[in-house]
């Protein structure tokens, strides 16, 4: 027994000697809460490079088609206008993003309004994605119903005119639906966490180490 007892109390010993986790500084906190905000971004970065990816595709299966219908003068027309109206888009998209992840550079900032500044470009980027929603998730899924028709349904929507109206309001319900699931997912549930990030500033403030 004494000797368990000793074993016991060496073991004791030995824990009580172990070198504790250093102390949270003021300036390794603000750091923490720096990279939760950097982190929310990461969500939107996410968005970013899905609807690249897509307007590639996108424009891919329209270069596809035109290439293979090299001559049929109406699928030609249709493809080049397709493209021709997702062009800006793109482009409105990529000058965005790039305001988003790379704003100009200014003063050094504390740690709030580092934060708030993060939650406004934010805020400001998901205002122009939902424009671009209503304007761009029309636009693709009428380009993709007509070419689709006019590919694989004799007659076009010329021939199907209430088919065509079916599937395209089937593909924008489809649409609205991912959209709002994507929009909670890398915006809203985003920003409400800025937002309580900001609050948690603003009530345990913490001076610079």
């Amino acid at each position: 027994m004494e000797n368990g007892l000793d074993l016991k109390q060496l073991w004791h010993s030995g824990r009580a000697q172990e070198p504790g986790p250093a102390p949270l500084t003021a300036s390794g906190l603000q750091a923490i809460r720096a990279a939760r905000a950097r982190k929310e971004l990461g969500a939107v970065g996410e968005f970013v490079w899905a609807a690249l990816v897509y307007q590639i595709i996108l424009y891919s299966f329209l270069a596809y088609t035109l290439v293979r219908y090299w001559g049929n003068v109406p699928m030609m027309l249709l493809c080049v206008a397709g493209a021709a109206l997702y062009v800006p888009l793109t482009a409105m998209l990529l000058r965005r993003a790039k305001d988003l992840f790379d704003p100009p550079a200014g003063p050094v900032q504390d740690v709030w309004h580092t934060v708030a500044a993060t939650q406004a470009r934010l805020v400001d980027f998901f205002r122009f994605k939902r424009r671009l929603d209503w304007i761009g998730v029309p636009i693709s899924c009428a380009i993709i119903v007509w070419v689709t028709f006019a590919l694989f349904v004799p007659g076009g929507l010329a021939r199907y005119p209430l088919g065509g109206v079916v599937v395209f309001g089937l593909w924008i319900g489809m649409s609205v639906w991912a959209v709002r699931a994507e929009n909670e997912k890398r915006f809203r549930a985003p920003l409400r966490r800025l937002a309580a990030l900001l609050e948690d500033l603003q009530q345990t403030p913490v001076a610079e180490a």
